[in-house]
């Protein structure tokens, strides 16, 4: 329609003329004639509007908006076209006959003194699939599927488009959202690992179910279903829980039980009749078992049997009447046993495979029975067997808590140079439970100070903040909650201005909160965790009304959120022996599949390696974590003999857990001890993490030569100040409790260079008395003298410098060092033995040879050659000299009190 013709019709309906031109008129002759004068027309007054200009307006904005939503709709059309295609579509297409299901699994590892691989155990029993053709189900079990999960399966496109809609309305409107998904959808659901809750994963879901069912019959797609279910304890489809619960194959089952294990997959724990599930009843107070609750969702399958008339009245009745008898009591199971290492190589091979690969647990857990696979592990049987015999032995952790828990433990030993995960514990005692708790990978507990080389002490090294020998402050840093904070773990005093390298090996929290608040930064702590380490963190959420986050100074003490486990710690603390690369663990090597009796390679699991902090930084925790062992240190007495070992103790708040992460450069192993459910541990002497560490690492170490760790070279020597950490002067030396110098090797990066001690100043120097003592309130010496007087002897003034620390005090906290501070010595004033001229003693003339008239002065009592006479001085005795006080500076190390 041309623009004129679309407007005609309101033009002649309007106040307005006809805008098109009249023709000319030509007459017979040709000449032309004039036009027909139009028609008078009424003025519009001015300012109105009349109904037909509305109209127009109306149908103008009408156009103008369907015009524009084509437009739109055929671009967003586009765009979803596009995306469809380049991005769902590529990731669509799915088969869950992607290997075979008739061949064993098994796992291998190397015999170390052949080289061969050897059989270490074939996998029959992770999850119980017997895989079953369509024609071996029953068509009650397949009826008694689509009527209680997708009654239009067998006409729908894969997709209900009716239950899709309604699940929509019902999100957007607040109802109650009931299942949209067909049995197409959840099948594709448990064979692949795609379960993002994002509008991409429904797009995803929606296309993969169309072109599965284009790619696939209906029979096909029930066969893949109902041997993929999840039946509850350990069965996966309808083949093996057919035998599990009822004892016989599934092509023999009742209609009764028919309906009775397809009511199981709605919910396997509550509805499994092996389920230890106990809840509130269908309308009922009473309490019932899953038995009980399966039988309620078997006649809920039945009835819909009924109405879809799948069966009829009179079997729907003989069905509900049946009883259900089950081969085994409730919650009995003969599951068989994996021991823990072979456990997390299950685990591995399905995060591997559902990486790699896309697919669910329930397929990797079936491929691994049935699917041909061959896994190659890094399982090291000697270091399994020493970790073996002491994790089953109770008497080498034999404690009980008040409320009757068993102590628990767990333990994951790394091979440094390789990444492989070579011995593991996931608890304390006999295994007993299948694929139980496992408290080496799953365990979230905190790791209390074990947390620190990795939140505070690598990173200031990293960054060049400080170094070893830096000095900072054991006292609290700011009054939390009118008390002084922190603590120290088992004490309440503190030590004062000490090195860094010392104040790791004492595990003191003021020391490593002040790196963190004044050096590191929590935010910067968080990230260098998470990037360089690969332990996950809490950024924040809310928990129980609370918001949590690890960023935070009790990230420095490693109070976490959600906690870690002993693997990510282990993972971790191998980037020290390994000069700095991080590069995780592993369990398997490879994975092949036995196809036509040849091995195809599925994967080849090289560790990735990443340099997350220098070889510098990783030296120097080396050697400041050797010295944990040392008489001072957290785990005294507890390293390896022949070895260089280092490592860092852990404790929590109210003594929940326990840690030890220790190495050499050849494994490193990390401990965790607590309680199953947290309880403080009321314990004596060692930490008895550090004790299992020590148990296990000494034989696994026997034989070995002693290796160092990697040195990166360039370091120099320096004098320091013990009070200060920067470059000792001549002021240093003379502190009252002797030099406080000190050399160490030291990068030259990490170390200030020029910047004297700003503590031992000329403007701090002090001359005492020595024989005025400062005492104790008991009578006993500090160590400190009164500053000498003016009459005070020169042989008794020594000249010292005392440090001026300048600190500000927090509370009432006293650190040990505080009476050496200039400020607090200077207050003790002058000496108080010597304060006045001495007086001398009167002189006998006849002794004085001083005396001028000393040869004629006759002595009393003397021999005169005649009266009147002279005396021969070489007949006279002398008296002895008077005792005169000797008091010199005491050594040092009788001075520090």
């Amino acid at each position: 329609m041309s623009d004129y013709n679309e407007h005609s019709s309101l033009y002649e309906n309007s106040d307005y003329p006809s805008r098109r031109q009249a023709p000319s008129r030509r007459s017979s002759g040709g000449a032309r004639q004039a036009p027909t004068p139009p028609k008078k027309r009424r003025r519009r007054k001015k300012g109105g509007i009349t109904a037909g200009r509305v109209i127009g307006w109306f149908f103008k904005l009408v156009g103008t908006l369907i015009l524009i939503g084509l437009c739109t709709g055929a671009l967003i059309a586009c765009f979803a076209s596009v995306y469809i295609n380049e991005v769902i579509v590529p990731i669509a297409d799915v088969s869950p006959d992607d290997f075979s299901w008739n061949e064993d699994s098994i796992m291998y590892y190397q015999d170390k003194t052949t080289g061969q691989y050897v059989e270490m155990t074939k996998l029959n029993n992770i999850t119980s699939s017997v895989w079953v053709d369509y024609d071996e189900i029953p068509e009650d079990l397949i009826n008694a599927a689509v009527a209680i999960e997708d009654k239009r399966f067998w006409t729908h496109p894969g997709v209900d488009w009716r239950r899709t809609a309604y699940a929509v309305y019902s999100m957007f409107t607040g109802k109650e959202i009931s299942g949209g998904s067909t049995i197409t959808q959840q099948l594709l659901k448990n064979t692949t690992q795609y379960n993002e809750t994002t509008v991409k994963r429904k797009i995803t879901e929606i296309i993969r179910a169309l072109r599965f069912t284009q790619n696939n019959s209906k029979e096909d797609t029930l066969m893949y279903y109902l041997n993929v279910i999840p039946l509850g304890s350990k069965y996966k489809g309808v083949g093996s829980a057919a035998l599990g619960y009822f004892g016989k194959p599934v092509s023999e089952l009742t209609l009764a039980e028919c309906a009775s294990l397809i009511g199981i997959t709605n919910n396997p724990s509550k509805y499994g009749p092996y389920s230890f599930s106990r809840s509130q009843g269908f309308n009922t107070d009473e309490i019932w078992s899953a038995r009980q609750w399966n039988k309620y969702r078997q006649e809920v399958i039945l009835n819909q049997m009924l109405e879809q008339h799948y069966i009829t009245r009179e079997e729907y009745d003989e069905a509900v009447a049946q009883e259900l008898v089950f081969v085994k009591e409730q919650g009995g199971s003969n599951d068989e046993l994996y021991s823990w290492y072979e456990e997390t190589v299950i685990s591995d091979v399905k995060e591997i495979m559902a990486e790699q690969y896309g697919w669910s647990s329930t397929i990797t857990e079936q491929a691994m029975q049935r699917g041909g696979l061959r896994i190659y592990t890094c399982y090291d049987p000697a270091a399994q067997a020493i970790v073996d015999e002491i994790y089953t032995n109770r008497d080498n952790l034999d404690y009980t808590s008040k409320d009757g828990q068993q102590m628990q433990s767990t333990i994951a030993v790394i091979e440094n140079d390789t990444g492989n995960l070579v011995a593991i514990a996931g608890q304390f005692g006999e295994k007993t439970v299948p694929f139980g708790s496992n408290y080496a990978n799953d365990g979230h507990r905190q790791p209390g100070s074990s947390f620190k080389p990795l939140a505070v002490y690598s990173p200031a090294l990293e960054f060049n903040l400080l170094n070893p020998y830096s000095v900072l402050d054991d006292y609290p840093y700011q009054v939390m909650g009118g008390k002084a904070w922190p603590l120290n773990s088992g004490t309440t005093t503190y030590r004062g201005h000490l090195t860094m390298r010392e104040a790791l090996m004492r595990s003191l929290n003021t020391v490593a909160v002040r790196i963190m608040l004044d050096y590191v930064t929590p935010e910067e702590s968080f990230k260098f965790v998470q990037d360089r380490y690969h332990i996950d963190l809490e950024e924040g959420r809310m928990v129980k009304g609370e918001w949590k986050t690890d960023m935070t100074s009790s990230l420095a003490m490693g109070g976490l959120t959600d906690g870690t486990n002993v693997r990510d710690m282990a993972e971790a603390y191998s980037v020290f022996p390994n000069n700095g690369v991080y590069q995780g663990s592993r369990t398997v090597l490879r994975i092949t599949q036995l196809v036509d009796g040849q091995e195809v390679l599925l994967v080849d699991n090289e560790l990735e390696q990443e340099e997350v902090i220098k070889q510098t930084t990783a030296w120097y925790m080396n050697d400041m974590m050797q010295h944990v062992f040392d008489a001072a240190g957290t785990a005294y007495g507890l390293g390896i003999k022949g070895q260089h070992a280092a490592g860092k103790t852990g404790t929590t708040s109210e003594n929940f857990d326990r840690w030890f992460a220790g190495y050499t450069p050849y494994y490193t192993a990390v401990v965790w001890v607590g309680y199953e459910n947290p309880y403080k541990m009321s314990l004596a002497g060692k930490n008895p993490a550090a004790v299992l560490w020590n148990k296990v690492m000494v034989p696994l170490h026997e034989g070995l030569e002693d290796r160092t760790y990697d040195d990166p070279g360039g370091r120099r020597t320096i004098n320091y100040c013990m009070d200060s950490g920067y470059l000792a002067t001549e002021y240093c030396s003379m502190d009252p409790r002797g030099s406080r110098v000190a050399s160490g090797s030291i990068f030259p990066e990490s170390f200030p260079e020029g910047v004297p001690c700003p503590y031992h100043t000329a403007e701090s120097v002090l001359t005492i008395c020595v024989d005025c003592p400062v005492l104790k309130d008991d009578g006993s010496q500090t160590g400190l003298y009164y500053q000498a007087g003016e009459f005070c002897p020169e042989e008794s003034k020594r000249e010292i410098c005392l440090p001026n620390f300048g600190r500000e005090q927090v509370g009432a906290a006293v650190a040990n060092d505080a009476i050496w501070d200039y400020a607090a010595a200077s207050g003790y004033g002058g000496c108080t033995v010597h304060t006045s001229a001495p007086v001398e003693d009167p002189i006998d003339p006849a002794v004085d040879p001083n005396n001028p008239f000393f040869p004629n002065v006759p002595i009393p009592g003397g021999t005169a050659t005649e009266p009147g006479g002279t005396t021969d001085p070489s007949t006279v005795t002398q008296p002895d000299p008077p005792d005169v006080p000797i008091n010199p500076l005491p050594p040092s190390e009788n001075m520090a009190g």
